[in-house]
């Protein structure tokens, strides 16, 4: 019995000699380049509890009951947050969509208000409580506007259509971009704007494209690109569009009688002859000061969309010292 109980005694010792070794820092010198730290012989049997590296196997143990407690209250704290939204995930600022309040709908609109989580540290200024402290999160709001068209959260809403008429493909002077001029009334005015529109659901934005681009301007093309999805004004809406090129053959019969305006547009739909619609050209070449100049003299506001492309077009005119 003496012998079996010495043998208890002294795989305790083992045990938290072990676990000492395991919570106290090592030195510099022994993690340089990589070097593993030497083991420490154990000590022998019925010995007290040793000091090492100035830390009590005692302390040790407790300390390490301490680095467990706060570890679990970090998992508790990080798993209560991601359930509370049911998004498993813990990456902040993040929206909880289970928490979006509805404050009006209308045919076309629904205004929501938006919960979002965010880091918050409190005040403290003893650095090693705030290292053990769990991170916390506070709650913020933030009102959005959402197309009820709209499929769901990462569906694109509609398409902007960009199509570059070339009149004399050995003069690019004489390309022309396809607009579009209609009233607007959230603006008051008229404004210009590339051809756009919603997609419907059994749509994707290429053909949506296709059709919205032959209903609002009357002509028939092809589409050759379609770029990924950008948002108009993501500090209000969650609205999204995709641009798409779209190539014109002007040796259609149906397209030259368009641009000759030798067809009237059949397509339009009654709000948007109402709000008089129509297909306007502007030149490649030069976009910018057109846009300014109908600016000033009809007062129009251009979409913000054409007004970037005009822009880029300058620069790029600019630094090709005007051959574009």
């Amino acid at each position: 019995m003496p012998n079996r109980a010495a043998s208890v005694l002294n795989r305790c010792h083992i045990l938290l000699h072990l676990l000492a070794c395991l919570l106290t820092p090592a030195p510099a010198s022994s993690l340089a380049f990589g070097r593993p730290r030497p083991l420490t012989r154990h000590p022998p049997p019925f010995s007290p509890p040793i000091q090492q590296s100035g830390i009590n196997h005692r302390t040790s143990t407790s300390s390490a009951k301490i680095i467990l407690s706060n570890s679990s209250k970090i998992m508790a704290s990080s798993s209560s947050s991601s359930a509370e939204d049911g998004s498993g995930s813990t990456k902040l600022p993040r929206v909880d969509f289970t928490k979006t309040e509805t404050v009006g709908t209308t045919r076309w609109m629904r205004l929501e208000t938006l919960s979002y989580h965010v880091s918050h540290e409190e005040d403290n200024n003893n650095d090693e409580q705030q290292q053990q402290q769990p991170q916390t999160t506070k709650v913020l709001k933030w009102d959005r506007a959402v197309r009820t068209t709209k499929q769901s959260e990462n569906s694109i809403d509609a398409v902007v259509i960009l199509a570059i008429l070339q009149n004399d493909p050995s003069d690019p002077t004489k390309d022309e971009i396809v607009c579009v001029k209609q009233f607007r009334p959230p603006v008051d005015a008229y404004t210009v704007e590339l051809p756009a529109g919603l997609i419907d659901p059994d749509e994707d934005p290429a053909s949506a494209a296709a059709r919205e681009f032959h209903e609002e301007t009357g002509y028939e093309g092809t589409v050759v690109k379609v770029m990924p999805a950008g948002y108009l004004s993501p500090g209000l809406t969650n609205e999204s569009a995709a641009l798409v090129r779209i190539e014109v053959d002007m040796s259609l019969e149906n397209n030259i009688k368009i641009h000759n305006d030798q067809m009237a547009n059949s397509k339009l739909e009654g709000c948007e002859r109402e709000r008089g619609l129509e297909k306007l050209l502007l030149p490649r070449v030069g976009l910018l000061e057109a846009l300014h100049d109908m600016q000033e003299k009809e007062g129009v506001k251009v979409f913000a969309a054409l007004y970037s492309l005009a822009l880029g077009m300058s620069v790029a005119e600019s630094s090709a010292g005007g051959n574009a």
